[in-house]
């Protein structure tokens, strides 16, 4: 085993700041399998997601030397992704459709333009949230496994405070989408 393969990701990521290319495609090897899962999460077809998963690297590799805790460049990555995502689907659902002739049968089609109006529905539902719950979700969401130690951290929010907010966060939206008569039985 060469000793690129025994560094941690803080050394990689700090060598890859000092301009160590190979660094650099480690971490790149290393975490792309994490940013592909993640950018699954949206749906988008294998093109977008390609496209998602470049602007990611290419905006990872211009603001390297802006990561200071090396050891947090994984949720730094996913941040990067999930906002990539989030501006692709913004864009694409004010100007694209679904080509429904490919999906199949009706149901299919029904299913896919309720996913499509959801996604956009709850981000508008999240927008009306308290800041301090829009935040909050965010900072959740932009990972699938979030420790309230580390939202809390970078949140600057007491760790207790963090499950009690989400409750809130969560019983609002669901107050929200109750009130758009959006239940259980819509989404399946």
């Amino acid at each position: 085993m060469d000793t690129l393969e025994r560094r941690d990701t803080a050394t990689l990521v700090s060598d890859a700041q000092a301009g160590d290319a190979q660094a650099w495609e480690r971490l790149v090897e290393e975490f792309t399998p994490m940013l592909r899962s993640r950018i699954r999460r949206f749906r988008l077809g294998h093109e977008d997601a390609q496209d998602v998963l470049q602007t990611t690297w290419l905006l990872a590799w211009q603001n390297l030397k802006s990561v200071e805790d090396p050891q947090r460049m994984p949720g730094w990555l996913a941040t990067i992704a999930f906002r990539e995502c989030l501006k692709l689907t913004r864009r694409t659902r004010e100007i694209c459709t679904p080509d429904l002739d490919t999906l199949g049968s009706t149901d299919d089609v029904d299913r896919e333009l309720a996913r499509i109006w959801l996604a956009g529905t709850l981000e508008e539902l999240v927008e009306e949230l308290p800041a301090a719950q829009r935040v909050l979700f965010r900072a959740l969401t932009e990972t699938s496994e979030p420790h309230y130690v580390d939202v809390a951290r970078r949140l600057g929010r007491p760790v207790g405070s963090i499950g009690p907010t989400r409750a809130r966060c969560f019983a609002r939206l669901r107050g929200l989408l109750q009130d758009r008569e959006i239940t259980r039985d819509f989404l399946d």
